[in-house]
Order: structure tokens, then C-alpha cells, then sequence
């Protein structure tokens, strides 16, 4: 699983915020399994591959 930044221009304090942010999506996300990747949006978490 990957989790990334949509927004390649953040500052790490604002990366971190952001995740830490939408921290139960995430979790819920690493709990269903499998390959994944997800953008964390300012407002969501996004599947984007597959």
C-alpha cells in the first residue's frame, strides 16, 4: 500500500498534518488489504491504482 500526497509542494508539516488528519481512512484502508495506492486530498482520500 502507498499513501502519498496529491500535492508534491506541501511542506512537511503540512504533509504530516494531512495524514495524520485522515488517519482513520487510512487505517481503514490498510485493514481491507491488498495493492493499493491512495492520493490524501486536502478533503479525501482517493484510490488511484488499481
Amino acid at each position: 500500500m502507498l499513501f502519498y500526497p496529491d500535492n508534491q509542494q506541501l511542506r512537511s508539516v503540512e504533509t504530516v498534518e494531512r495524514l495524520d488528519a485522515r488517519r482513520d481512512v487510512i487505517h481503514r484502508a490498510v485493514e481491507k488489504g491488498g495493492l493499493a495506492a491512495y492520493a490524501v486530498r486536502h478533503d479525501r482520500v482517493e484510490r488511484t491504482w488499481p
